[in-house]
């Protein structure tokens, strides 16, 4: 599996770089923002986008604008989103009624689980629609 992150914050970019690689998830591309994000997926045509739904800061949809625009583009692309709140209305759009790569919703705080993140990474990979739970 193909995997670009796009998240904001270089320690938690290079953090879920390593799970990942650590777990034998190929990532061939990183990003801190909505251009860089774009262009990472056009260039490197991933399985699964990784992206910080609320980012950067300062800027709250932005990461929904970046997602969006990655769906529209490439609609058989996989995101799982990573969120500091619940976003489900967020990631249900994000769905759509079409066949299309997976969509998932991750709680950030939920990150210090690799195998979950893993878990989740794949089940989005092979299309599924997953929504962590919040809070508990």
């Amino acid at each position: 599996m193909r995997v670009v992150v796009v998240e904001e914050t270089r320690a938690l970019r290079d953090a879920l770089v390593r799970v990942l690689t650590e777990r034998g998830i190929e990532v061939v591309g990183t990003a801190a923002g909505h251009a860089d994000g774009l262009r990472e997926v056009a260039r490197s045509a991933p399985d699964v986008v990784v992206i910080d739904i609320h980012q950067p800061s300062g800027h709250t949809d932005e990461g929904v604008a970046t997602a969006r625009a990655i769906r529209a583009g490439h609609p058989e692309t996989g995101l799982l989103v990573l969120s500091s709140r619940v976003a489900t209305d967020q990631v249900h759009h994000l769905a759509g009624p079409r066949p299309a790569g997976g969509v998932g919703c991750l709680p950030k705080e939920r990150l210090g689980d690799p195998d979950r993140l893993v878990g989740i990474l794949r089940r989005v990979h092979a299309g599924e629609t997953i929504i962590d739970s919040f809070g508990d």
